[in-house]
């Protein structure tokens, strides 16, 4: 199995995720490995924008990394494919409190500007990031472990989830503790204790780093027990080391 890197919710927090993988080129020793960005780059946080670059080039440089569609990146799709005006007034209501405000600002927009021009400009001037979001996938899998956003329908196999489930699902999926067909990596739904979480059948990776300053990422190898590092925000430095997470089973 390829070394595997799972990076939680990011939420517009470009220095979390620069030093988060900076950390792991050196956790790697060189091994060959792959990131698995779990979704959730944008929004909240004030560099949207910048940790989308960082997401982009990460998939450039190591083909087999992934990028697992948000909750939130659907928020702004839905935003800019709006079919009317009336349409794109109501994304525009559920995106921009959502944190879709500071991922304008971000791209040097304001919110209170005509809506419809935003969002032919902001498709116009960024169609690497637009197309990024457009081919962003919604499950990756090795041998023992299913990444997804925000989790599953535990009552239908794997080969029949909706990806759209797979992104909002949360108290149905948080509150089942029978197995599952695999273990469940997962973000969306913020860790009480601002740690990494193991559970029976999942795994929660969204500590919460927007508020945190704790971006985590599980780290799989095979039939290893899975390891963890996580971001330190201390305004001045960011450090980034091993953490023990906080074993719910």
């Amino acid at each position: 199995m390829t070394l595997t890197y799972a990076i939680g919710d990011v939420h517009g927090r470009r220095d979390l995720l620069a030093a988060l993988l900076s950390a792991i080129s050196k956790d790697s020793g060189g091994q060959k490995h792959r990131i698995v960005f779990l979704g959730d780059i944008i929004d909240r946080g004030p560099e949207s924008r910048q940790c989308l670059d960082l997401v982009i080039g990460t998939l450039q440089s190591q083909s087999d990394s992934r990028l697992i569609l948000g909750n939130h990146e659907e928020f702004m799709l839905t935003f800019l494919d709006a079919a009317s005006p009336q349409a794109r007034e109501t994304a525009a209501r559920r995106w921009f409190p959502n944190g879709g405000s500071e991922t304008l600002h971000s791209y040097r927009f304001a919110d209170t500007g005509e809506l419809d021009a935003i969002a032919e400009q902001l498709g116009r001037d960024n169609p690497g990031h637009i197309a990024a979001l457009r081919n962003a996938g919604w499950m990756a899998e090795t041998d023992r472990y299913c990444f997804v956003h925000g989790g599953i329908d535990p009552h239908l196999p794997l080969g029949e989830q909706d990806p759209v489930t797979t992104r909002w699902i949360r108290d149905s999926f948080l509150d089942y503790k029978a197995p599952l067909p695999k273990i469940i990596v997962h973000g969306h739904t913020m860790t009480a204790s601002s740690l990494p979480e193991l559970h029976t059948n999942r795994i929660a990776l969204d500590t919460g780093a927007v508020h945190s300053g704790h971006l985590t990422c599980g780290v799989f190898d095979g039939g290893a027990q899975p390891r963890f590092l996580a971001t330190d925000d201390h305004g001045a430095t960011i450090e980034v080391g091993e953490i023990r997470p906080l074993d719910c089973r």
